[in-house]
């Protein structure tokens, strides 16, 4: 950094704020962490404000401090940070120019009085600590807050429950929030920052969105994270379970302790409906290749009650959707893989029967007229495909008949809807909002009303953890 101005009148007085702020001491040994507030964007200029009216200074953003030093900028409450060769130039509002800051990470804009809570504005909202400007690997200028962790909790326990939650729930979102951020340090490390303010990691609104109640909740569980193992886990939460969390491995990949599916008598009922008509369906598939949807069969339902497979059949080819990839698959945004299938105008294929149930089935093959297997080649109009016997009609001993086959496992029988013509309609009936895995947040809600307090709280939805 080259400052091209100081002041040591200025100087002193900082020195003098500082010493007399208590919270420093802390603020210096604090867990920090880096929020990408802006990132991957063509914008080359930021303004970043002071809150307090003191003005504004340059600090080095260090190991888990804002080092306050010699950095200040004369007084100046208002910057704005420039995208530049061979660095970032940041001036005041006449365009004076200040300092050239490196870009590389190390340095930061924050209130000359953040110690003692000062805050700075940027993009219209406000934030503790500072902000780094980050040159990244293809050249933009991405903008960080850097701020404690606990700091940072504060900014997002409302925006993921609600400040008006019970006290005993909010507690229980701050320790989880506090853990994800903790494990999650680093998951944008490509862009200079450990996580992002929105709901890919977790929703973090600033100074802005905090409130009463949800820094009471940060203050009485100040530090503390959950451990599964002796290690920090990743805790996960959603809104509602729809009566059964399930397991990590289920919902993505990693078979997780801490995470498993249990029988959640605590969410409140959540149902809701999703209705699609094949029409709708044929345009969300027509880049697919699979020529006009014919049907839709849930494959498979996991131990836990929520769908783990869904395939789309079509007149030339058939996809299949796998875990949480379903949620988005048919055009729409589900609220969970908590549901079954119904329809209006189509047939709806389910209940367990299965081609070892019905007798033997015969059909056409490549190889001519004889009995089904799982799956057999069929020739459309696309050429010749493979396809399983879900959602399929075939000849067998008693004439003509619907051939499906039961869910691989789970708790209930898969199902399946074949369409006839365009205006048939496919009924999605489902339980609960969110991924499933770890805690419920509606769930929190309603045990802690009932009396229980944080830590039996986290207890009942993360398995076999300590709170500490």
């Amino acid at each position: 950094m080259k400052i091209l101005r100081k002041s040591a009148a200025w100087l002193l007085l900082f020195a003098v704020i500082f010493a007399m702020c208590p919270a420093a001491a802390g603020a210096e040994t604090d867990e920090f962490i880096k929020i990408g507030l802006r990132y991957g964007s063509s914008q080359t200029t930021a303004v970043v404000t002071s809150d307090t009216g003191s003005g504004l200074i340059i600090a080095e953003a260090g190991d888990n401090r804002i080092s306050l030093t010699d950095t200040d900028l004369g007084g100046v409450s208002q910057v704005i940070l420039h995208l530049a060769e061979g660095g970032i130039s940041v001036t005041d509002s006449s365009g004076r120019q200040l300092a050239v800051l490196s870009g590389d990470g190390t340095e930061c804009i924050a209130a000359a009085g953040y110690a003692s809570g000062g805050t700075v504005t940027f993009d219209g909202k406000s934030y503790r600590g500072g902000m780094i400007p980050y040159i990244n690997p293809s050249g933009q200028m991405n903008i960080i807050n850097y701020l404690s962790l606990d700091d940072y909790v504060r900014g997002v326990v409302h925006a993921e429950i609600g400040q008006s939650s019970h006290i005993e729930a909010l507690k229980a979102q701050a320790v989880a929030v506090r853990s994800y951020a903790l494990t999650g340090k680093g998951t944008h490390s490509a862009q200079g920052f450990d996580m992002c303010a929105t709901t890919h990691c977790e929703v973090y609104s600033g100074a802005d969105g905090e409130y009463a109640s949800t820094n009471q909740a940060v203050d009485e569980t100040a530090g503390e994270v959950i451990y599964y193992e002796g290690k920090p886990v990743a805790a996960f939460y959603f809104a509602n379970s729809g009566g059964h969390t399930e397991n990590s491995e289920d919902a993505w990949v990693t078979p997780l302790g801490y995470l498993r599916g249990i029988v959640d008598e605590y969410s409140p009922a959540d149902e809701w409906t999703v209705r699609l008509t094949r029409a709708q369906l044929n345009q969300t598939f027509a880049s697919k290749g699979l020529g006009t949807v014919e049907s839709i069969t849930i494959d498979k339902i996991n131990e836990s009650g929520y769908v783990a497979s869904v395939t789309v059949n079509g007149s030339r080819d058939s996809v299949t959707y796998t875990k949480e990839n379903i949620r988005s698959a048919l055009g729409t945004s589900l609220r969970s893989r908590n549901f079954t299938f119904d329809t209006e105008g189509g047939t709806l294929i389910g209940g367990g029967t299965s081609p070892s149930q019905g007798g033997t089935y015969y059909g056409i093959s490549s190889l001519g007229s004889g009995t089904l297997g799982q799956t057999v080649s069929v020739l459309s109009a696309g050429g010749m495909t493979q396809k399983t016997l879900e959602g399929m009609t075939a000849l067998g001993d008693g004439g003509r008949t619907s051939v499906f086959s039961a869910a691989s496992s789970g708790t209930s029988a898969a199902s399946a809807v074949m369409f006839d013509d365009d205006s048939d309609v496919l009924i999605i009936n489902g339980r609960g909002y969110g991924h499933g895995v770890g805690m419920s947040q509606e769930g929190a809600q309603q045990m802690a009303n009932l009396g229980f307090t944080y830590r039996q709280i986290l207890q009942y939805y993360y398995t076999g953890i300590e709170v500490r």
